[in-house]
């Protein structure tokens, strides 16, 4: 918010100087809006630069299991939320996720639910809680919601597709699949698991390798390091 109002402040400031110096309004707007335009993008790169710095800490951390001192780093970053829109709701999905993955759901699903609705993984975390509560209509919601801003990730279809089939909605969980297939064209994982399906057989989820198994809903194989969930996405802290 603060940097929005000093590029609004630096382009109102730069119309009324051209207006002053008696330059032609029709000059003097574009100026001050590219000014203002211009301003935003830097100070919000700014930002996103200082939030890389400190999820990169936290991901170090996350990958030798210090996963409370990872939160506490994460959570540093929440001084930037009152100067750039969409920090907090990325902070709050990557804590959230963290939550989750531990296992401590009721100090997750707060976070899971404020955060920002780029954060698809966060979403998708949400409603399997809302599904495992028996909230189903719930669910729905929020997978439907995760979708427009993750239409384009094939593990989003099929992981919504898979809660559909544990609610006993096959018909909705293959018309889920058809949809990911007419955005991600081709995809093989969504075509073998739609297969399956219409075969009247259970779904195959470890096509997505540990992308899936973040989800918490098959015991994985055994792994050395920890799942990618601990790898904060550059995508999720652009805010």
């Amino acid at each position: 918010m603060i940097n929005l109002l000093l590029s609004l402040g630096a382009a109102a400031v730069l119309v009324i100087l051209t207006i002053l110096l008696r330059i032609t309004p029709w000059i003097g707007a574009p100026m001050g809006l590219a000014a203002g335009v211009g301003l935003f993008i830097f100070l919000g790169r700014k930002i996103q630069q200082e939030l890389e710095k400190i999820f990169g800490r936290a991901g170090e951390l996350l990958k030798k299991q210090k996963f409370d001192g990872a939160i506490e780093v994460m959570r540093e970053g929440y001084k930037f939320s009152a100067r750039q829109f969409m920090v907090k709701g990325s902070i709050d999905g990557q804590i959230g996720v963290v939550q989750y993955l531990r296992q401590k759901n009721e100090e997750a699903e707060p976070l899971l639910r404020t955060a920002s609705m780029q954060h698809y993984i966060a979403k998708a975390m949400l409603g399997i809680l809302q599904w495992k509560r028996g909230e189903k209509k719930k669910a729905r919601e929020t997978f439907e919601l995760a979708l427009k801003t993750g239409k384009k990730e094939s593990l989003l279809y099929a992981v919504y597709a898979y809660v559909l089939l544990e609610m006993g909605d096959r018909a909705k969980a293959i018309e889920v699949l058809n949809k990911g297939l007419g955005i991600c064209k081709g995809d093989e994982r969504l075509l073998s698991n739609r297969t399956l399906l219409q075969n009247n057989k259970p779904m195959k989820m470890k096509v997505y390798g540990e992308q899936w198994y973040q989800f918490m809903l098959e015991r994985p194989m055994m792994r050395v390091e920890p799942p990618p969930y601990a790898r904060v996405s550059r995508r999720s802290v652009r805010g």
